[in-house]
């Protein structure tokens, strides 16, 4: 598998920019991480994305999985424009989704849950069958808040 270009995962980053107001530019979402004391990891993912207007934390997310592939591509066949954004996930599989995408169809989640919970959820909010595939590789324990489960997102994207 390619080394991952970030160290940290949207759910982290997301962390960070508690408190930003979309429509934001990438100075904008740089500024906010640090009024937030984000460390350096979170900072370095920041100056790596695209200078562009992002409506929300989805567009974070995506522009940080289209950064990578695009850092994968480029230095795996020297090129990386024509292709479309994907991340890997364990076990080979690949996946475009975000935890913010997988956390949207997750409205109305009452914590704590355990996995079935949150799957059901995401079932009633017409849930995609790649989110519900990434929600089935999480191993089941109880989650106490979206944070709580963002994390176990994370673990398994």
């Amino acid at each position: 598998m390619a080394e991952a270009r970030f160290k940290v995962n949207p759910a982290m980053v997301e962390k960070y920019l508690a408190g930003v107001d979309y429509p934001a530019n990438r100075q904008d979402l740089i500024d906010r991480a640090r009024m937030n004391n984000a460390d350096r990891d979170v900072m370095d993912t920041l100056d790596n994305l695209p200078d562009q207007t992002y409506h929300s934390p989805i567009d974070v997310s995506k522009a940080m999985a289209g950064s990578e592939s695009a850092s994968r591509r480029r230095s795996s066949s020297g090129e990386g424009a024509g292709l479309a954004p994907e991340r890997e996930a364990p076990a080979g599989r690949t996946t475009a989704v975000s935890v913010a995408e997988v956390q949207r169809y997750l409205r109305g989640m009452h914590y704590p849950a355990g996995i079935s919970e949150v799957t059901s959820q995401a079932q009633k909010n017409n849930a995609p069958g790649d989110v519900l595939d990434i929600l089935n590789r999480i191993r089941d324990r109880e989650f106490r808040s979206a944070a709580d489960l963002s994390k176990a997102l994370g673990e398994v994207m």
